[in-house]
């Protein structure tokens, strides 16, 4: 039997496919474990996620500000 370049490419596109699926799995899991450890933390600490919340929220909001402004700035020109 020879062998042929299609072959080749064939064999490529399959280890591609498969590190493709691997990575997602990986990645799922990985996603799993966070929501679980994210699950444990807020349930654990009611008070402790309310002040990472507040402090989420405060730095959100300076960000949209900061984009408001440039954006008016834009507008302005």
């Amino acid at each position: 039997m020879t062998h042929s370049p299609l072959d080749d490419i064939t064999n490529v596109v399959k280890d591609a496919a498969y590190v493709t699926v691997g990575l997602g799995v990986i990645a799922f899991q990985r996603l799993q474990v966070r929501r679980h450890e994210l699950s444990q933390a807020l349930a654990g600490g009611g008070d402790a996620a309310t002040g990472a919340l507040d402090l989420v929220n405060t730095v959100v909001g300076e960000r949209v500000k900061a984009v408001e402004e440039r954006f008016i700035a834009v507008l302005g020109r």
